[in-house]
């Protein structure tokens, strides 16, 4: 009887095991996925928790195909140093695709020859804020002050085109880890402008940057935000499997879900990606 006894409690503990691997032999894989804190697309809520329209996605999506997610933080202008050494599995942060980045070797590249890209999935532009006790009128406004961007952000290359197109200007360059944190400068006072996305900024006022508004400065052109994988086979197959989830979010309303719980214009950014 205590064999028997003690056989039946090992094959319960077996199926236990199996049941808590969701299936034996079954699971899941472990991604790890690089952001940064940049509401509304990746941002902690009051619990410490990461929310924001791309969390969300991300987690929908990856767990569907069998992957536990990890989010890493990751200071933007290390991305495809995280990228490349495999301490990160893709970047999935509001990542412009149509831009440029110097590679390891300083050469400016476009940022498709430096990452395989997924589908577009929403429209952004950069845009120009400013702390509401700085006047502005024209590119002529920047001179003499600091603007703020996130290094190795496409505001960083913003910045840049800013300086080389007006060379009878000349202001400050206030680099930062984040966009967040630029706008916190701005919002502070201890910079005058900051060059972010405007996706970004157009939730600025709702998280507290009171201070700041959106200037008009008709200048930046459109991007796409895409999810960028190693440039590898693996880094193929798996932007090719998480296109084919983005057309299935699309369809089942997802993302129009999302957009709206994170006030992002649906009709304008995210329905012209997935509508041609």
């Amino acid at each position: 009887m205590k064999k028997l006894l003690t056989l039946l409690l090992t094959v319960l503990l077996g199926i236990t095991a199996c049941v808590s691997l969701i299936g034996c032999g079954k699971e899941k894989k472990q991604i790890t996925v690089g952001i940064t804190n940049a509401a509304p697309m990746n941002y902690k809520d009051a619990s410490g928790n990461w929310v924001g329209f791309d969390t969300e996605l991300t987690l929908a999506i990856f767990e569907e195909l069998g992957y536990e997610v990890m989010f890493k933080e990751i200071e933007w202008s290390n991305k495809y140093i995280e990228l490349n050494s495999g301490t990160i599995d893709c970047i999935w942060n509001g990542f412009t695709a149509n831009s440029q980045d110097k590679d390891s070797s300083g050469v400016l590249k476009d940022r498709s020859e430096l990452v395989n890209f997924s589908m577009n999935y929403m429209i952004n532009e950069q845009c120009v804020v400013k702390n509401k006790s700085v006047a502005f009128v024209d590119e002529t406004s920047f001179d003499g002050k600091t603007i703020a961007f996130e290094n190795g952000s496409s505001g960083d290359t913003g910045v840049g085109y800013i300086e080389e197109d007006y060379t009878e200007i000349s202001f400050n360059k206030k680099g930062m880890t984040s966009q967040s944190a630029a706008l916190q400068e701005v919002n502070a006072g201890t910079a005058d402008f900051a060059v972010v996305d405007k996706s970004i900024a157009e939730n600025a006022a709702g998280l507290g940057y009171n201070n700041i508004e959106i200037v008009e400065f008709d200048y930046f052109s459109i991007e796409y935000y895409a999810i960028g994988f190693a440039k590898t086979d693996d880094g193929a197959a798996l932007r090719d499997s998480v296109n084919t989830k983005l057309v299935e979010k699309y369809n089942s309303g997802l993302i129009k879900t999302l957009a709206e719980k994170y006030n992002i214009d649906f009709t304008n950014r995210v329905k012209p990606c997935f509508e041609k």
